[in-house]
């Protein structure tokens, strides 16, 4: 930012045009690699393309720009991928800044922070529109997710104004006046413009325009229509009504608010309600399956869309003491059983009858008993006849993932891993200067900023098993030792064969 900050539509605009948008610097290069392969193929791409916002929001830009003569938008990353090749890929990276993120940089972490936030609206969203039986659902993740871009890009070059903005926020100011006061324009304004101008598919226009969504007083109408929580909402005759309450858009909309306001406030709002009400009367059904629901995708988004150090708001939920009171809490802490990892550990070696997948399945149960910080968990398994390497068992990744991804291609890693016992902790800046040395597909399932602890079991019959866990949260010395003790247990007792 320059010693004077843009302020209003016009500044803003001409400034936010002059910027690149910004991307991980691992994901970036891992990209330009695999563009480049004579190997890789548009579908074993879809994953990393999905997975870097920007690179997603910008091909979909491309895509909409170039193709001409076509039917109607191009709304989805994927189906934008496959319209402009591996060329229009190559030319969407020139839009691109690689990014090294900070978690001491305030605007990095901010923005980190608000694209978690855009994947659990998206994730809302959908939820309710499978709810509804549409079948656009994917659409709908799209255009709720990509909602906020223009948001991400202020957080990132504007996080002083943001910051102020939010503070006016809670000092009471409505949003008006917090937008005007701190950057001079309504901040939806300024998306549409920039949207129209980067050529932004028009169903995310149109979802912030009031021809489409309804104004503050047709909410309030629609939600009356679902007053009572314990009944089926009501009809109404208002065509207009109507219209916008039979509109994909009303999802991406409420969806956006409901993931704003339990960020914010927390689900305690009294404003979510409001939306509640709203879905009860689009869905007709009852209050409660529509709270069930946006629960439901908050835990789905938790365990799906990792992007930030952001504590998901499925926590609150999950949480047994979200409620409870202090005293509650502390006689909870008295009476909860002691976790004795040793014991879970031997019990893998003592229990083991030769059974190898059950022994496998008894591993990944112990590692999320004695170590909670793991968030995603893979199981290989090397045979050294065939030299084939294949994943058998896991938790935390997408299977479709795991499945497209060629796993005998020449990796280090698991080269020196399949031939001998082997334990290793990889940080995250360790990890940085590895993840080159995994398979090309194998990196769009690791992310740079996590942390991982490997390591392999070799068995007598010519098979080696393969163990790595993964996480944004950092793995203590306390939870490597634990590691190395399950590796040393189950090489142990499939030595017993």
């Amino acid at each position: 930012m320059s010693d004077k900050s843009p302020f209003g539509l016009e500044e803003w605009l001409t400034f936010l045009q002059s910027k690149k948008l910004p991307v991980s610097a691992g994901n970036f290069s891992r990209l330009k690699k695999q563009i480049k392969s004579p190997d890789e193929t548009l579908d074993k791409l879809q994953n990393n393309i999905s997975s870097e916002p920007f690179l997603a929001f910008t091909i979909l830009s491309e895509a909409n720009r170039v193709v001409h003569n076509k039917r109607s938008d191009i709304k989805t990353p994927n189906h934008a991928a496959s319209m402009v090749g591996m060329n229009g890929l190559s030319k969407a990276l020139s839009r691109l800044e690689p990014c090294e993120y900070s978690k001491k940089n305030p605007a990095h972490k901010e923005f980190l922070r608000q694209v978690q936030i855009s994947y659990e609206a998206a994730s809302i969203a959908r939820r309710w529109a499978i709810e509804k039986r549409s079948n656009t659902y994917d659409d709908i993740f799209w255009v709720t997710f990509f909602r906020d871009a223009v948001r991400w890009m202020m957080w990132f070059y504007a996080e002083p104004q943001m910051s102020l903005m939010v503070n006016h926020l809670k000092e009471g100011k409505s949003l008006k006046q917090a937008e005007e006061s701190s950057i001079g324009c309504r901040l939806d304004e300024l998306s549409v413009k920039l949207f129209q101008i980067w050529q932004i598919p028009n169903m995310i226009i149109h979802s912030f325009l009031s021809e489409h969504i309804p104004n503050s007083k047709e909410l309030q109408k629609l939600a009356n229509l679902a007053s009572d929580p314990d009944s089926m909402p009501g009809f109404t005759e208002d065509k207009r009504l109507t219209i916008l309450a039979n509109s994909q858009l009303l999802l991406a909309f409420c969806a956006t608010k409901v993931a704003h306001g339990a960020n914010n406030i927390g689900w305690g709002s009294k404003n979510l309600t409001l939306y509640y009400q709203v879905l009860a009367c689009v869905l007709h059904c009852k209050q409660g399956r529509v709270v069930q629901a946006t629960h439901y995708a908050t835990v789905e988004a938790a365990q799906l869309y990792s992007y930030s150090d952001k504590l998901p708001i499925a926590c609150q939920l999950l949480s047994p003491n979200l409620f409870a009171t202090k005293n509650t809490q502390a006689n909870a802490k008295k009476t909860a059983p002691k976790i004795e990892p040793t014991k879970i550990i031997n019990q893998l070696y003592k229990n083991y009858t030769g059974d190898q997948k059950q022994l496998i399945k008894e591993t990944l149960k112990a590692i999320k008993t004695v170590i909670p910080n793991a968030q995603h968990a893979l199981v290989l398994a090397y045979k050294h006849q065939s030299k084939k390497i294949s994943p058998i068992l896991q938790f935390g990744y997408d299977i479709n993932t795991l499945k497209q991804i060629n796993w005998n291609t020449p990796s280090i890693v698991l080269s020196r891993l399949a031939k001998k016992q082997s334990v290793s902790n990889l940080p995250s800046n360790k990890l940085k200067t590895t993840i080159d040395k995994f398979p090309l597909s194998v990196q769009q399932i690791l992310d740079e900023r996590g942390h991982m602890i490997i390591g392999s079991c070799p068995e007598n019959s010519g098979s080696t098993f393969i163990i790595w866990l993964d996480t944004r949260a950092k793995f203590t010395d306390v939870d490597f030792n634990k590691f190395k003790s399950i590796i040393l247990t189950v090489s142990k007792a499939l030595a017993k064969n």
